[in-house]
């Protein structure tokens, strides 16, 4: 609303960008609807005229990441049900938790909620919308902050405003969004932001585009074709007016197979479209099929096989429907096979030698670009001079550092698959060599002494590599790399890829010994050497835009552990993403510390530019932001990662039917997408899943199952003392600790897996039984935290014993009764349990219940209780969903016959 949050989440895709201004704060944030029902903020905040004096930052700054996640969404009688979390990652100064309703009641929308920490207490507010001033809002609010809480409260005079009244008005015009208000104590506040549908497939009309055929060629006969090469230069000469490189053809028979590249056309199916629609127009009479094999790097990914040249032509003059094309057309991975020799173009590329250049004013290709001034040619070889720039933040000097510098590089294509790759860059402007604190990480300085090489390195040769592809078998290629990786790093290594056709998965993994470069940027290296090994599992789920990507293995500061990411990609094509690392680093300088060791994280972005101008262009922008420089949980830049090679390529071939533009056209046909356990059952459920749980909670097996839990708990109740002595008699050796760490991980571990799993489209009783765990997870977690509030219970580690009770406090170390750790990881494993009959997967929330005991976070019959509350909401939950299941349409296929069956209650 104006200072409280409500339960709405903005339509899915929507990214919100904006600046906020209250005395004494002013803030830049973010924020995006990552699905439907979740929305994740960013936000940076200025404390006006306050310092870090300790520290000598200037203006106090503090980043903050919050979360909404929609319990159930808005019906005819019922609000929408929201809970959130503010400020959950890093110092906390703003952190609040809330829930929150929201009902339409006409042109009003009314909110009510409770929060806890900065959010102190009950909240509430209206939003109403005059027909008779469209785009205008009215709001007014209960401001339940408590300000005295805030950062140097005091000394900015923010603790002298109080809970009250907060009134605002707010205006709308298209994407743009502003909003004024006055605070309880009269201050005024004003937030302005850009709000923009990343779900629309295009905001520019692409009208920019090469010209097309208007004056068509005759068309030869085979013989003319074969005898007279004139033909066969017009149609290289058509290709390459379209940005096509490394063009190769050949005619056998009836059928064209033509291989080529096309770097500029974001979309491969697209791309393939264009190629078919020119080959067309050139090809000799009497040509029935039509192969074109894109390729990256000298590899061929996608090959488009178009049986029916008339179907096809008959598409492109827009008779007949992309719908019946479709039956004529095959999409796959590409065979090593699916090759045209280079000697049968030597004729055609001989006479073409003085046309094999071009230089032009192009779009930026790599992360930082502002553009490139490039030169190519028909292949693969391309000289690039681009001014750069990047930025770092969180030092004492300054929070924020640029580095603006001039790059210029040289892609050499030596043979068919074999690149050469060297880049120089200048820096023009910068401050990064301000960088007065040194890196106090008591790891090797893999990228913490990222001042010391652009002190050093004025002009740095950043990149001296040879790269060697293969193109192993379909979905499978690999790469040799040896040189000058990266800024920091030199050596030698390689990957191999595999993407199995027709699967949601893809495999890599990349091995390389490296050593670390000298600060200066020449050929002299450090004596840090060290090899790293990563396997990666990539998960994608097309229908909801997901990729899930995990990294394990050995980081270049020698760490052990594993990266997880998660991405969003929207209907215009904008990537959003997190990531979190946990390795055996023990990184336990500030910002981490002995108890909290620093976890490597950040979220990143990369927006297509094609989205923004009129012409088509594959180039990306990629933009990522992680809290601070450190050493734990890095990787080296990869010469050339196969994965991010393949990936547009792959999620063409994933899109509807692998044909999205293939005419250039908006001509989506009724396609039934893959039905998920998330779109069937959405988050929704929850509302119906608990108002069923209470109701049966009263009834007989419901009374018995709650009397045994209270008997199991009073009896471990006797047993508190005692366990808590032997738990807390020494401190945790390092093995120990790391199974301490895997168990408080395995209940967030857990849910994330279930709810990859839930939209899983292979197996529907795997899917529908992470619905179940998942449903449970979020169930028990919210009962458990209330449980916990409710009863007030001290922690061991207090130090006030074990009969210490304060109901609804609101301090953490009297947060004991029941482990909400404990009661989620049993949760989400008892519906796996009970459908696969394997009681020993319950060996994993008793890891949990290990590393809560051993922390001195819980007595003994916390533990009890939080293992009682997962495995009844856990069974109830896996129940509720297969009762359920019993009366859904169902398709039976026997060996003479298809029946439907619908079991009608």
């Amino acid at each position: 609303m104006i200072q409280m949050p409500d339960a709405r989440i903005g339509a899915d895709g929507t990214w919100r960008l904006g600046m906020d201004f209250q005395k004494p704060y002013r803030a830049g944030w973010s924020s995006i609807s990552v699905t439907p029902w979740l929305e994740g903020s960013a936000r940076f905040t200025r404390f006006g005229g306050l310092t870090w004096l300790e520290q000598g930052y200037g203006d106090a700054g503090d980043k903050a990441f919050a979360g909404k996640l929609l319990l159930s969404p808005e019906d005819r009688y019922l609000p929408a049900l929201a809970v959130g979390i503010d400020d959950f990652e890093g110092t906390g100064l703003f952190s609040s938790q809330y829930l929150v309703a929201s009902k339409q009641l006409g042109p009003v929308d009314v909110t009510l909620g409770y929060g806890r920490k900065r959010i102190d207490g009950a909240f509430g507010g209206i939003r109403y919308r005059p027909s008779f001033l469209p785009g205008f809002s009215f709001v007014g609010e209960y401001d339940a902050n408590d300000y005295s809480k805030d950062q140097y409260a005091d000394k900015s005079g923010v603790d002298k405003r109080k809970k009250g009244a907060n009134i605002g008005v707010e205006y709308q015009w298209g994407w743009l969004n502003g909003q004024v208000g006055r605070l309880t104590d009269g201050t005024i506040s004003a937030n302005a932001y850009l709000s923009i549908p990343l779900n629309k497939k295009e905001f520019i009309p692409k009208i920019d585009e090469p010209a097309p055929l208007v004056m068509l060629p005759p068309r030869p006969t085979e013989q003319q074709w074969r005898e007279n090469p004139q033909y066969r230069r017009n149609l290289l000469r058509a290709l390459d007016g379209q940005d096509f490189r490394d063009i190769r053809f050949s005619l056998q028979g009836n059928a064209l197979q033509l291989n080529l590249a096309n770097t500029r056309i974001a979309k491969p199916s697209r791309a393939a479209g264009r190629a078919a629609r020119i080959a067309l127009a050139y090809v000799p009479f009497g040509t029935r099929q039509i192969t074109v094999t894109l390729e990256q790097s000298g590899s061929g990914v996608l090959t488009y096989q178009f049986t029916d040249t008339d179907a096809l032509a008959s598409y492109f003059n827009g008779t007949l429907s992309r719908e019946r094309l479709a039956q004529t057309v095959t999409v796959r991975y590409a065979s090593p096979n699916d090759q045209v020799s280079q000697d049968e173009m030597a004729e055609v590329l001989t006479e073409l030698s003085n046309e094999r250049y071009r230089a032009d004013f192009q779009l930026g290709d790599n992360a930082g670009e502002l553009g490139q001034f490039a030169v190519e040619d028909l292949g693969l070889s391309k000289l690039r001079i681009a001014p750069k720039v990047g930025f770092y933040f969180n030092d004492p000097s300054g929070v924020l550092k640029y580095d603006l510098y001039l790059q210029s590089g040289i892609n050499l294509r030596l043979a068919k698959q074999t690149f050469f790759e060297t880049s120089v860059s200048a820096s023009v402007l910068e401050n990064v060599s301000s960088v007065s604190q040194d890196s106090n990480s008591r790891l090797p300085h893999v990228r913490s002494d990222v001042a010391e090489y652009k002190r050093d390195g004025k002009v740095t040769l950043e990149r001296a590599l040879l790269n060697q592809y293969y193109h192993l078998g379909a979905g499978l290629y690999g790469r040799a790399s040896v040189g000058l990786y990266e800024e920091m790093f030199g050596g030698a290594g390689g990957q191999v890829l595999y993407q199995p056709a027709g699967h949601p998965f893809a495999f890599d993994v990349a091995l390389d010994r490296v050593r670390q470069r000298g600060t200066r940027g020449d050929f002299r290296f450090r004596d840090y050497e060290t090899t790293t090994a990563i396997a990666s599992l990539h998960y994608r789920m097309p229908s909801q835009g997901l990729v899930a990507t995990v990294r394990a293995g050995r980081f270049l500061a020698g760490d052990e552990g594993a990266r997880f990411e998660l991405a969003r990609r929207f209907g215009s094509g904008v990537e959003m993403g997190a990531w979190y690392t946990i390795t055996n680093g023990n990184d336990t300088t500030s910002p981490g510390s002995v108890a909290h060791p620093y976890r490597d994280k950040g979220i990143y972005m990369s927006v297509p530019l094609n989205i923004m101008l009129t012409k088509d262009t594959s180039v990306v922008g990629s933009y990522g932001i992680s809290p601070w420089t450190r050493d734990v949980g890095q990787m080296v830049a990869s010469p050339g990662d196969l994965y991010s090679f393949a990936a547009r390529f792959i999620r063409s071939i994933e899109d509807r039917d692998g044909l999205t533009a293939l005419g250039d056209l908006d001509d989506d046909y009724p396609m039934r997408p893959p039905e998920t356990i998330l779109r069937r059952r959405p988050l929704g459920d929850f509302g119906n899943l608990v108002g069923r749980g209470v109701s049966d909670a009263f009834s007989a097996s419901g009374v018995k199952k709650a009397l045994a839990a209270t008997g199991a708990v009073w009896l471990a109740s006797r047993l508190d003392n005692r366990v808590e002595r032997r738990m807390g008699r020494d401190a945790p050796g390092k093995r120990e600790q790391k199974l301490i760490d895997i168990g408080n991980a395995l209940p967030w571990a857990g849910l994330a897996l279930s709810g990859g799993l839930a939209a899983y489209e292979g197996d529907d009783r795997l899917s529908t039984t992470a619905y179940s765990a998942l449903l449970a997870g979020v169930t028990t977690g919210v009962a458990a935290e209330a449980g916990k509030w409710a009863v007030g219970r001290s922690r061991p580690n207090s130090g006030r014993g074990n009969g210490d009770f304060d109901n609804f406090s609101k301090m953490q170390s009297r947060h004991s009764f029941p482990s909400s750790h404990v009661a989620v990881a049993t949760a989400v494993v008892t519906p796996f349990a009970q459908e696969y009959d394997m009681p020993a997967l319950y060996v994993l929330p008793g890891l949990t219940q290990y590393a809560r005991l051993r922390t001195r976070e819980h007595w003994f019959s916390d533990v009890v209780a939080g293992s009682a509350l997962g495995m009844v909401i856990g069974g109830y939950t896996w129940e509720w969903n297969r009762k359920r299941n019993k009366h859904d349409p169902a398709i039976q296929v026997g060996a003479r016959s298809v029946s439907l069956n619908w079991d009608l209650p």
